[in-house]
This record gives structure tokens, sequence and C-alpha cells, in this order.
């Protein structure tokens, strides 16, 4: 009977620790859309990069964070530029103001 209760929860245990592997692929989901590249999203992009760089040289007490923020932004331009897919929540990320802690 002992023998029989241990098989089963070891069953039990890898059943649940294979469950995640067993569930399917992780990753995208089937609704991701690649924002256009229109011209509009850009030059609010390249607006936002240059209100972050102009934050960076006044002196903010965290200006490190505005560069890289400015810095950050740029790199998706470039990638929309070249007319690589970018998720538009990237692109509302990067619209939002630098977040300083």
């Amino acid at each position: 009977m002992k023998k029989l209760s241990t098989f089963f929860a070891v069953g039990t245990v890898a059943l649940t620790l294979s469950t995640p592997v067993l569930a399917g692929s992780v990753g995208t989901p089937g609704s991701y859309v690649p924002a256009q590249a229109d011209s509009d999203t850009i030059a609010k992009l390249e607006q936002a990069s240059e209100d972050a760089q102009r934050e960076a040289r006044d002196g903010n007490k965290n200006n490190l964070a505005y560069a890289r923020k400015s810095y950050q932004i740029d790199q998706l331009v470039a990638r929309m530029k070249s007319g690589k897919p970018v998720s538009q929540k990237k692109i509302d990320r990067a619209l939002r103001p630098v977040t300083v802690w």
C-alpha cells in the first residue's frame, strides 16, 4: 500500500511540474499587430526624444534616465524607419514620460 501511494505522489508531482511544458508555446499572442511606420508616429517619437534630451541637458536630478530614454526612442525610430515590425505597446511605452524613482 505504501509503495502505491508513493508512486501516486511521485506521478502527481511529475505531472504538476510538466504541465507548463505540455501547455503549448509561450511567446507573442496571436493578436500581435505590429504598428505601421507612419510619419505622424515617427514625428511624435522624435519629439519625445528631443524632449528627453532637453531634460537631460537642463540638469535634471537624474539626467541619465532622460538620456537613456532618448536613446531608446531613437533606436525605436530607427527600427521603424528600416521597416521592422514594432509593437504598439513599445510605442506607447516610449511616449510615456520618464519615471524617476
